[in-house]
């Protein structure tokens, strides 16, 4: 069986990571499958047993170079076909699936065009209408992360929907902890961190919708009962944004750094230190994101033993309490309301941060002394549900299943 995976391009996101996870589930269960990536350029953590294909986007006929390139596959998956780097590639990919009905294809959503407002106007110079980027053929089937994303889809019309969760390699996140020592030593001689210093993670880009500045107050308030905690934002991203983060946390004395351990991990095992390794230094994960496709950040950390505290995201994290993971220490907008607006979340931060008679109401309501109690006693727990739903080799088991099985139960 040949599967081929189709991407803008395959780099070191939350989507690739997503396929390199199910490929390396399914090689585990199967010697017989051959996997192929198409796509205009590759990350160099690729194995070398997975075939590549080009394909250029700005092409005048996409069509015809998918259909080339999919002619010998046996199932093509389509990542995130609805939200990528070149709006033409989605109108290729409705009709190639529309144009080939005896293909089988998997439309696999990551994301939606409907919560990417900076895309809209490139999209609307191919699509009049955002339900129009879903192909109306027999042959495709999709499937999203969550059980709220498949509700999505199928308000859209569509019914041949199912959920695949993302996957973790489990044992990836075993980590030396000798190694991990080594990285908080390295973390110390290059500034980043203090001695005595605790780490607050926040394993994310710097993006707005992280809603980094809640987790500057967040450390603020953590530090106000005599601990000393340093907030780690990973990657760097948005500059304009990393930079009113770091203003933000200069004014009001929050320790932090923006960016700068992305110089010394890596998700890949190439590299000395690996995301496991900063989980294993930390003493705790934060997520204040309002707004995610997945959420790595809510299950990763507790294989390493790092609870995970901060805001919840009801439709992402119903699904990780319905097997098993215990998130119910999180708070929610019942507890600190936020907004959709980046500009009112953050005048709403520096008003809590401004105002002591406000600060000490927030930090009352929040009781984050208290949380954190009761995530350490979720962590055993927490990480044999993680195991059991969200191992990539289950995981694999499921995908190759539909593939196998299920999909011909979507198709009519």
């Amino acid at each position: 069986m040949k599967i081929l995976f189709i991407h803008d391009v395959f780099d070191e996101s939350g989507v690739i990571r997503s396929v390199l996870n199910n490929v390396k589930g399914l090689r585990e269960l199967s010697g017989e499958i051959e996997f192929i990536f198409a796509g205009s350029s590759f990350v160099s953590s690729i194995p070398e047993y997975v075939e590549k294909r080009y394909i250029d986007w700005g092409a005048q006929d996409i069509v015809s170079q998918i259909q080339e390139i999919a002619e010998d596959a046996d199932f093509v998956i389509i990542e995130n076909p609805t939200v990528g780097l070149f709006p033409k590639s989605t109108l290729a990919f409705k009709e190639y699936a529309e144009q080939n009905p005896d293909k089988k294809i998997i439309y696999r959503v990551h994301d939606f065009i409907d919560d990417r407002p900076s895309l809209f106007d490139e999209f609307k110079k191919v699509f009049d209408n955002f339900d129009d980027i879903y192909p109306v053929s027999n042959n495709v089937s999709f499937l999203t992360l969550t059980s709220f994303d498949k509700k999505r889809l199928i308000k859209k019309g569509l019914t041949n929907v199912n959920v695949l969760p993302n996957s973790i390699v489990v044992s990836d996140l075993c980590t030396n902890k000798e190694k991990a020592l080594d990285l908080r030593k390295t973390f110390e001689e290059k500034g980043i961190v203090n001695p005595g210093e605790k780490i607050l993670v926040y394993p994310v880009r710097v993006l707005r919708r992280k809603n980094i500045e809640e987790a500057i107050l967040l450390t603020k308030i953590l530090n106000q009962s005599r601990e000393d905690y340093k907030l780690i934002v990973t990657l760097p991203y948005e500059e304009e944004y990393k930079r009113e983060i770091e203003n933000l946390a200069s004014n009001y004395n929050v320790s932090c750094s923006i960016g700068k351990v992305s110089k010394h991990i890596s998700f890949s095992k190439k590299d000395n230190f690996t995301i496991a390794d900063l989980y294993s230094i930390s003493d705790l994960v934060i997520s204040t994101s309002i707004r995610e496709g997945f959420g790595f950040a809510f299950i990763e950390p507790w294989i390493t033993g790092t609870p995970v505290i901060g805001r919840k995201i009801s439709y992402v994290t119903e699904d990780f309490e319905i097997n098993g993971i215990d998130l119910s220490h999180l708070y929610d907008n019942s507890i600190l309301h936020n907004s959709e607006d980046p500009k009112k979340r953050m005048d709403n931060v520096i008003t809590i941060l401004s105002n002591p008679e406000k600060f000490r109401e927030v930090s009352k309501k929040l009781d984050l002394k208290n949380r954190i109690k009761k995530s350490l006693l979720v962590i055993e727990s927490n990480r044999e549900a993680i195991k059991n739903h969200y191992d990539h080799l289950n995981v694999a088991k499921q995908l190759l299943r539909y593939i196998t099985t299920d999909y011909n139960k979507h198709i009519n």
